[in-house]
């Protein structure tokens, strides 16, 4: 029900599906409650930063200023934890700030950041971090290479610089390098994935290397540990940047082929379903079962799973 609600509010329903909620809102005053709790998530979760502070513009100018000098963490290593809570709570210690808004709509574990936050590095490449996203920096951030670890998802914009290499380990043992690109890593249960925008970037996975360019990604299959070379044949930047999928009046084989990109699954259905039109919106990281479901109830279908295909039927 949240994704009509959500519709509703988006002005994304026609008008009979309108009416639906509306008479639904007139029915009963908890129903009311119900909307403005499920809208005010929603607006929420499209925060561009997950805290609210006072003199928040000083806080992270002082934050920035920690990371440039901070001495290494000892029981790391060589590796410097940059995690966004504890930066938030040095920033109101320095800036003096008093009060601090959780306006996060989803509880995290203790070492998870909350996203997203756009975060400036020092060689002038920016990495946008979503939701639960965790960065990590190397003490020896851009002098010989420019290593980080990343936990979750994010979008690089990585500044040009041959003589030092980009590198990204991620948490299930791929590497990505880069000179100077931009691109979308996303990290999920069964795949992970590295969706290329601009650029060249390359991975690597034990003794397997694969090298993707615009309009390719680079998908990991976590139970195989095998990497995979693909196109991106339906355009997805969109949903990437906003982590949201939008669909007004959209037939459900264009919402297929969205999801196939997303998930790097198959979706299948009955030529009778694929021309019907739904109007919903999904977050990039809702399961492909919430989603199936969600469809499968809009159109008064049913669904199943069979390996990674899922399959709608009437």
């Amino acid at each position: 029900m949240e994704h009509k609600l959500i519709a509703y509010h988006e002005q994304l329903l026609d008008a009979s599906e309108r009416k639906a909620v509306e008479q639904w809102l007139q029915q009963d005053p908890a129903h009311q409650g119900i909307y403005d709790k499920t809208i005010r998530v929603w607006e929420q979760s499209r925060n561009p930063l997950a805290y609210t502070y006072y003199n928040k513009e000083r806080a992270w100018d002082k934050i920035r200023a920690q990371i440039d000098q901070a001495p290494a963490v000892k029981d790391r290593g060589r590796m410097v934890s940059l995690k966004w809570w504890r930066a938030a709570a040095v920033a109101a210690s320095l800036a003096g700030i008093v009060l601090l808004f959780l306006v996060w709509y989803r509880s995290a574990p203790p070492e998870t950041a909350l996203g997203p936050y756009t975060a400036h590095l020092k060689d002038n490449s920016t990495v946008e971090l979503y939701a639960n996203a965790v960065l990590e920096i190397d003490r020896a951030f851009n002098k010989k290479t420019r290593t980080v670890t990343l936990k979750g998802d994010a979008r690089f914009d990585i500044a040009r610089n041959p003589d030092k290499p980009f590198i990204i380990h991620n948490s299930n043992a791929m590497d990505v390098q880069v000179l100077g690109t931009s691109f979308t890593i996303q990290q999920r249960t069964a795949f992970n994935t590295v969706y290329v925008h601009s650029g060249k970037v390359k991975a690597t996975l034990g003794n397997q290397t694969v090298t993707a360019v615009a309009g390719q990604k680079i998908v990991q299959d976590n139970k195989t540990r095998q990497l995979q070379l693909r196109e991106i044949r339906t355009p997805i930047e969109t949903v990437l940047k906003t982590q949201t999928i939008r669909c007004n009046n959209m037939r459900i084989d264009s919402l297929a082929n969205i999801l196939k990109e997303l998930y790097n699954v198959d979706v299948q259905f009955d030529p009778a379903i694929g021309s019907k039109r739904i109007t919903s919106t999904y977050l990039s990281y809702e399961s492909p079962e919430q989603v199936m479901e969600n469809i499968a109830l809009m159109i008064n279908a049913t669904w199943r799973k069979q390996n990674d295909h899922y399959i709608i039927t009437k």
